[in-house]
């Protein structure tokens, strides 16, 4: 699909069906992506016009798409300080390749307890191969 003059990959019916997945959360881990992440667990069958462009994905629109740890933990703390129930987030490059969702969770566990809250819930959907993480606090 073509979004101005860049070709993205798409696949809108991922999630269908999907295990662990809300019927209130829609996923967007195959919105808008390059070729090379595409490719990780999805094969064309056509030749495709060659997608490249990051600038349109969904985590990158939203602001969530992180290389840096602290980049994303300033993210997570924003968050915090919101009141969030919902943490979603884009892990790229090596920051994908560290225990992330554990280290995000804990951190945010950590802030839950500084403000007084002391039983905190946690569940996690993660696409670890896109380095794709949602962290729900209940």
């Amino acid at each position: 699909m073509n979004i101005g003059e860049e070709p993205y990959q798409l696949d809108v019916t991922w999630d269908i069906g999907a295990m662990g997945q809300s019927k209130h959360h829609i996923a967007h881990d195959y919105f808008n992506l390059t070729d090379e992440l595409m490719n990780q667990d999805h094969k064309a069958d056509s030749s495709l016009p060659e997608c490249k462009s990051k600038k349109a994905n969904y985590y990158v629109q939203r602001g969530c798409s992180f290389q840096m740890r602290h980049r994303l933990m300033a993210y997570i703390d924003r968050l915090i300080e919101k009141n969030e129930q919902i943490y979603e987030f884009r892990a790229e490059g090596r920051l994908n390749k560290v225990a992330i969702e554990k280290v995000v969770a804990d951190h945010i566990v950590q802030k839950l307890h500084e403000q007084g809250r002391s039983s905190v819930g946690i569940k996690t959907c993660s696409n670890r191969e896109l380095g794709i993480y949602r962290i729900e606090i209940s």
